[in-house]
């Protein structure tokens, strides 16, 4: 049958369940030997989601590198550019694996035998390019400076890469159709991946000046008002490339034969944060650019660190679209099979809880591959799809003791911190929007 995203009954205890799954992580952070048959490790994993209550997975496909094999001429798979002696020992598994088979088209064909939905997962910005990471930095980023995005104060950015050059959206596009291809059932855009999209490249900058006499490298305050129009031409931006890449995926849609809906996973932040970031929902819904968005709990700007899930299920539900719900690992992701120092199930039932209040279709959870075996977890991943079942655990469940238990549930990358201005006790320029 055909995928499909739905809104979900508001009368429905039980939602869908989506894990975001980055396989090898597992036997990477744990320290822990593939199967004999490595190959299986694929299986496992989906058998294991499956077993813990996971309607459908999320499955890695790349971030700047990708882990499944392509025609691609620009492509760069991942560890590829490192020697075998150079490979990090935690990607060990993924390096073994990678070498046998497609980790992607072995996961398609074992979701097809389970009747599991499976959406392909692309990180639009991450490209990391620092010393030391070229295992993570594709041929791609690494040999384009001139691509990379620049930060306020003029210097490069070598984990962003720009998106107002043409060659930079075609290399995106040119991935995910070929994922589209392989045969998932959606493609799910991760722009949570890393925020800012865009920052200030002078093939952004530039073209702003000329339209409107602003440098906006001199906007010095913390308003957002004064940052309002910057923002908006940023986000029109990257609206320009999703246009781009709905009216492709359209096209091979019909080649195919099969639809292919496209989900953006982006964090649940603030209406003007979401532009700042380069995100314009409104815009993308009301072109029906995407056809969900999926939230991560994601608390990034110094200016507005607030949580606005409701905001974010409202305007996608206001197009007819689907809005799915999301946890993060933040404090869930440990050394197995140790306890969680910081982590306490209240506030991560509390985050779902209030999602579902607000009327979320769906529930994803991320880096699963790791969650779902840790044993303390075992009871809230079984629950966290059941709306019924958050609602009690919020009212029973005593309140956290410690002020950082708080974060539990939050994105991974909470901890980075975005301001609309330099910060005085930084010269980098990274924390600026």
């Amino acid at each position: 049958m055909p995928y499909k995203l739905e809104q979900i009954d508001p009368n429905t205890s039980h939602v869908p369940l989506m894990g975001i799954s980055e396989w090898a992580g597992y036997y990477g952070h744990f320290g822990l030997a593939l199967p004999d048959d490595p190959v299986t490790a694929i299986d496992k994993c989906i058998d294991d989601h499956l077993a813990i209550g996971f309607d459908q997975i999320v499955w890695d496909c790349g971030r700047s590198t990708i882990n499944y094999w392509s025609d691609l001429p620009n492509t760069t798979r991942s560890l590829e550019r490192c020697g075998k002696e150079a490979i990090p020992k935690v990607w060990k598994a993924l390096h073994t694996v990678l070498n046998q088979t497609c980790p992607l088209r072995r996961a398609i064909k074992v979701c097809r035998e389970r009747n599991m939905p499976i959406l392909g997962r692309l990180c639009m910005q991450r490209h990391y390019g620092n010393p030391g990471s070229e295992s993570d930095t594709s041929r791609f980023a690494a040999e384009n400076p001139q691509l990379h995005e620049i930060n306020k104060n003029g210097k490069m950015s070598l984990d962003k890469l720009c998106y107002a050059f043409d060659e930079v959206q075609q290399e995106r596009i040119d991935i995910l159709l070929e994922i589209q291809r392989t045969g998932v059932d959606a493609l799910l855009l991760d722009w949570c991946r890393q925020t800012p999209i865009l920052k200030y490249h002078p093939a952004l900058v530039d073209p702003y000046i000329k339209k409107t006499g602003v440098d906006p490298r001199k906007i010095d305050t913390s308003n957002p008002d004064d940052y309002k129009e910057w923002f908006q031409y940023r986000a029109d931006v990257l609206t320009g490339f999703v246009r781009k890449l709905r009216l492709a995926v359209r096209q091979q849609e019909r080649k195919l034969g099969r639809a292919c809906p496209i989900v953006a996973r982006i964090p649940d932040s603030a209406p003007w944060v979401t532009t700042a970031f380069g995100l314009d929902m409104d815009q993308w819904f009301r072109e029906d650019l995407v056809d969900a968005t999926m939230l991560s709990p994601f608390p990034l700007c110094i200016e507005d660190p607030g949580y606005y899930p409701e905001y974010h299920i409202s305007m996608a539900h206001k197009y007819g679209k689907v809005c799915i719900g999301g946890v993060g690992s933040s404090s869930l992701l440990v050394e197995f099979p140790k306890e969680a120092k910081d982590y306490h199930p209240k506030p991560v039932y509390q985050k779902a809880h209030r999602q579902y209040e607000a009327g979320a279709d769906a529930m994803s959870v991320y880096q699963t591959d790791v969650l779902i075996h840790m044993p303390y977890l075992q009871d809230l991943i079984r629950e966290i799809a059941d709306r019924t079942t958050v609602a009690r655990r919020c009212q029973e469940l005593p309140d956290p003791e410690r002020p950082e238990q708080m974060s539990c549930g939050n994105d991974w990358h909470t901890y980075v911190r975005h301001s609309l201005q330099i910060s005085r006790s930084r010269s980098d320029g990274k924390d600026a929007l």
